[in-house]
């Protein structure tokens, strides 16, 4: 077995009190266990397996809470790059949007970006069956802005003034990504260099965006959560909010409140009505990572919980209640990207001992795991330039989506599992 045991989690969890230290650890461990248990197969799956690119370029999607596929199962979207993404982005070399007829085979049109990170891209999405929308800097203006794309007629309908990081229908919401290239580069921009007032939480924080009307107005503020759920530590903190997941009927949304206290790393789990009313805290013990909505009403999590253990965990958001998820069946893999389809978990893994990336299915109901398959990533792709999987759903569950760097370079892969 090649997956970090229970002993080397303990070991990362107290070496996280140590974040420079642990990179470092981590580093050259990885890379002597890399030699011991590495593979052949670079790759392995019983899946009719896709590979969406332009000619020889890089290309993938985003992250794992959206999907590429429309609706109609006719279009896809993706970014593509035609320079090495195993280097951080550059603020002056763009990528391109590509919408794909996925009936014909074919690339339809092209758009630019400069706004883009390579776990997010560009916050890519579609919107409506037919309509999608991404970001871009408007270098003349020195602003984020979005653009608004018809997939039928291919061209951009509408520019709005403000970037989005989520999208229900004609609201959308976001939050400042300068202030995320700042603490977090993996999810930010870097087009724009401007100083960040890290004293100022009172001016910064959520915003809700009127697609129709193209105004924007802040609806959570960062000193609202801080006021929500404050301690000690946060007074001469770094403050920001990731993580922005609307609820599937619209009426709420998840966040991540993030907090640096020096070089350690704070975490809470946020809840919110889609107008920043009736905001609660579900999780504050030190650690929340990826989430992913269960229903309109329950929230799946790989969280601490303090007396149970780093876990996957349902969370009803009206009691607080939590429960474990996949008891001593998916615990021993650790953190990674869950979504739900009917009652179905998918989840992806970080690269185990010999540098693969697995891929699995939870019943939910009968409590039964399906490995999916195996992916190898390379140390040229770690850190900020690393390419989780980021498994998707398409709408109709036919097809999986993922982001993989196992034939040398970043590509977006489809998997049928209809069969």
């Amino acid at each position: 077995m090649n997956n970090y045991n229970i002993l080397e989690r303990m070991i990362a969890k107290f070496l996280s009190r140590f974040p420079i230290a642990k990179r470092v650890i981590k580093r050259i461990y990885q890379i002597l266990n890399y030699f011991y248990y590495k593979k052949l197969n670079k790759f392995k799956t019983n899946y009719e397996i896709l590979k969406i690119s332009v000619k020889k370029e890089e290309s993938f999607f985003g992250y794992y809470d959206k999907t590429p596929i429309n609706k109609l199962n006719n279009y896809l979207i993706f970014h593509s790059a035609d320079h090495s993404t195993k280097n951080t982005p550059q603020k002056n070399r763009p990528i391109k949007v590509v919408l794909f007829d996925f009936i014909k085979n074919e690339v339809k049109v092209e758009y630019p970006t400069n706004a883009y990170n390579w776990q997010q891209g560009a916050k890519l999405q579609w919107i409506t069956e037919n309509n999608f929308i991404f970001n871009d800097y408007d270098k003349q203006k020195d602003i984020y802005i979005s653009k608004i794309v018809n997939s039928i007629s291919g061209k951009i309908i509408k520019t709005i003034d403000y970037p989005v990081y989520d999208v229900y229908n004609n609201l959308a919401l976001s939050l400042n990504f300068a202030r995320l290239n700042v603490l977090r580069p993996d999810y930010g921009y870097r087009n724009r260099k401007i100083e960040i007032d890290f004293v100022d939480n009172d001016n910064d924080g959520i915003f809700f965006i009127n697609l129709i009307n193209n105004n924007s107005k802040l609806i959570i503020s960062l000193q609202d959560i801080i006021k929500l759920h404050c301690k000690d530590n946060m007074k001469f903190a770094k403050h920001w909010f990731n993580h922005i997941m609307i609820s599937p009927n619209g009426d709420k949304f998840m966040f991540l409140h993030r907090w640096l206290v020096g070089n350690k790393k704070y975490d809470a789990l946020i809840v919110s009505g889609i107008n920043g009313e009736h905001k609660k805290c579900l999780v504050d013990e030190e650690m929340v990572s990826h989430c992913c909505w269960y229903g309109n009403d329950k929230i799946i999590s790989f969280m601490r919980d303090k007396q149970r253990g780093d876990k996957y965990y349902i969370i009803d958001i009206n009691t607080g209640k939590r429960e474990i998820l996949g008891d001593r069946i998916i615990d021993k893999f650790g953190d990674g990207h869950p979504s739900v389809f009917n009652n179905k978990l998918l989840f992806d893994t970080y690269p185990n001992k010999a540098r693969m990336k697995e891929l699995y299915l939870f019943d939910l109901e009968k409590n039964d795991l399906f490995k999916l398959g195996e992916f190898f990533e390379s140390f040229e792709y770690y850190g900020e330039t690393r390419c989780d999987l980021h498994p998707r759903w398409s709408p109709d569950g036919k097809y999986l989506s993922i982001d993989s760097t196992h034939e040398g370079i970043r590509k977006l892969y489809l998997l049928d599992v209809s069969g």
